[in-house]
């Protein structure tokens, strides 16, 4: 026992201030770095796919000395068919693209299946932050995500504040924009799980 109690690490370290940013039942956040953009129970709705080549972004809080290595997205009811590319990637707060995976071509993506994907590069978190994860497909049938469906789709739920999910882009192929440029705020957050 210490004069924190339980826990025997650097308080300011603790995963008890990452909550509810790491809600991943059965995770040792202690071991293993993860987070969430929405707590995993929210992950209710089967959301309906962006366009071909359109991008969709969900915004996620990362802490400063966060290493993030992979993204993970899980589809929805809906499988992808006939693909000729899709990716993910992190983007910084200002929608800077920070890193994207590999292209996976015509790789499938089979329906209510997690994809996680490596970073060209791992990216370390300078400055916390609301930075963007995002994945995009192009292929005859987008596959749906699985996430929230909130019925607030407007940015502008508090003053200043930021849509928590949005797309961008069109006719996007193998690699990400430096940019995502215009977001156009939608009423679905996927699910995304950074480590």
């Amino acid at each position: 026992m210490t004069v924190h109690g339980r826990y025997t690490g650097v308080l300011a370290d603790s995963p008890a201030f990452d909550d509810p940013f790491n809600a991943l039942p059965g995770v040792d956040r202690d071991a293993a770095f993860v987070r969430t953009n929405i707590p995993v129970w929210a992950a209710s709705a089967d959301l309906a796919a962006p366009a071909s080549g359109v991008a969709i972004g969900a915004r996620i809080w990362l802490a400063r000395g966060d290493l993030v290595t992979n993204l993970a997205f899980t589809s929805g009811d809906t499988a992808g068919v006939t693909y000729t590319h899709w990716w993910h990637a992190l983007y910084d707060p200002d929608g800077k693209l920070l890193a994207q995976t590999a292209d996976q071509a015509a790789a499938g993506w089979a329906a209510d299946t997690t994809k996680r994907l490596a970073l060209a590069k791992p990216v370390p978190i300078k400055s916390a932050g609301w930075y963007i994860a995002a994945t995009m497909s192009a292929a005859a049938t987008v596959q749906t995500l699985t996430g929230a469906a909130p019925l607030a789709s407007t940015a502008t739920v508090h003053i200043g504040s930021k849509a928590a999910g949005f797309t961008f882009g069109a006719g996007l192929g193998a690699a990400a924009p430096a940019a995502t440029g215009a977001q156009t705020t939608a009423a679905k957050v996927p699910l995304v799980v950074v480590s």
